[in-house]
């Protein structure tokens, strides 16, 4: 599926009001391969502008099952964790606490 104008114009908007976009603009980003898309499709429209950056797509799992998927300029949010953040205040997720369970504790 390729992506409309339309959406790439407000992943476009989104961008460079927050340097990221979210399903919370577009919602069609909900899918990853759309995401993807979209991320492509910023990349090109970008290539030789003021506004080029490294361009990033990513789903990221939070508490209670749910996975986000984010598109951001690494040149802006320099980190996966960053994004992750961001990504969590954005859409008010609860970012999962790695815990180890009693078998990984254990030294050998």
């Amino acid at each position: 599926m390729a992506v409309s104008e339309e959406i790439v114009a407000k992943a476009d908007e989104a961008m460079n009001a927050n340097n990221f976009v979210t399903e919370k603009e577009v919602p069609e980003m909900a899918s990853l391969e759309t995401a993807r898309e979209i991320a492509s499709a910023l990349t090109k429209a970008r290539e030789g502008n003021a506004e080029a950056g490294y361009i990033y797509v990513e789903p990221f799992d939070f508490q209670g099952g749910e996975i986000k998927n984010i598109i951001w300029n690494m040149d802006k949010i320099e980190s996966r964790d960053d994004a992750k953040q961001a990504l969590a205040a954005h859409l008010n997720l609860t970012i999962m606490k790695d815990t180890l369970s009693a078998a990984d504790k254990v030294t050998f």
